[in-house]
C-alpha cells in the first residue's frame, strides 16, 4: 500500500511538472495508460479489399483510438506511435510472405516534424520482426486529404508518388495510421509494382466504419 501510495505521489508531482494525462482516460502523468492500451483493440482484425489489395485494420476510427491518432498528428505526440504500432502488430496477424514494411511518407511541406506512418511501422517491425524502407515520397505538395469526400480522393494520382531506392523482388507490405477510402494505399501499391515489388497488403492502425 505504501508503495502504492508513493507512486501516486509520485506520479501527481510529476504532473505539476510535467502535465500530460492518458489520451483516453485522462489520468495524469502518462500518455496512455496500459489498461487503455489493452482496450483499444477489442474487435477482431478489420479487413477490406480494393484493387488487389487487402488491407487490415486494427480498429474502427470512431472509437477511442480517435483519441490517439489526434495526440500524435496534431499534438506532437510521437513517442505515442511505437508502443502503439507493438500493440498492432501483436494484434493483426503477421504475414508469413512479407519482408519489408513500407510506410505511407509524409507529405511534401508538412508541418509535421515526423511521419507518423514511419513510427507506427517501427513498432509494428518490432513485433514482426521485419526492416523498414523509407523508399517513397510524394512527387508534389498535395492538399490535406482530411475533409475530403470519396470522390475528391479518388483524384489523387498514381504519380504523385515515386520510389527511390530498388525495390525490384522484394515482398512489401504498405503502414499507414488511417484508412479512409484506401485510395493512398492503392496508388501507392501501384508504383511499388511497377517498380518490381510484390504488394499484396496493407496494415492501418485504424478503419473508417463502413469503408
Amino acid at each position: 500500500m505504501y508503495r502504492l501510495r508513493g507512486m501516486n505521489l509520485f506520479r501527481i508531482l510529476l504532473h505539476f511538472l510535467w502535465p500530460i494525462n492518458c489520451q483516453v482516460c485522462g489520468r495524469p502523468s502518462v500518455f496512455i495508460c496500459d489498461s487503455c492500451i489493452e482496450s483499444l483493440f477489442w474487435e477482431s482484425q478489420i479487413i477490406n479489399e480494393r484493387e488487389n489489395l487487402i488491407i487490415y485494420s486494427a480498429a474502427y476510427y470512431h472509437t477511442d483510438i480517435n483519441k490517439i491518432i489526434l495526440a500524435f498528428k496534431y499534438s506532437g505526440l510521437k513517442s505515442l506511435c511505437r508502443p502503439i504500432g507493438r500493440k498492432m502488430g501483436k494484434f493483426l496477424n503477421r504475414p508469413e510472405d512479407v519482408d519489408y514494411l513500407l510506410p505511407v511518407p509524409l507529405h511534401v511541406n508538412s508541418p509535421r516534424k515526423y511521419n507518423q506512418a514511419h513510427e507506427l511501422a517501427l513498432g509494428l517491425a518490432d513485433s514482426w520482426d521485419m526492416k523498414i524502407l523509407d523508399s517513397a515520397c510524394w512527387t508534389r505538395e498535395i492538399a490535406a486529404r482530411a475533409g475530403m469526400n470519396a470522390q475528391e480522393r479518388a483524384k489523387l494520382a498514381k504519380d504523385s508518388f515515386m520510389i527511390n531506392d530498388n525495390i525490384d523482388g522484394l515482398r512489401i507490405a504498405l503502414v499507414d495510421d488511417v484508412c479512409t477510402t484506401g485510395i493512398t494505399l492503392m496508388r501507392l501499391a501501384e508504383v511499388c509494382r511497377d517498380s518490381g515489388a510484390n504488394v499484396k497488403y496493407a496494415y492501418t492502425l485504424a478503419t473508417v466504419r463502413g469503408e
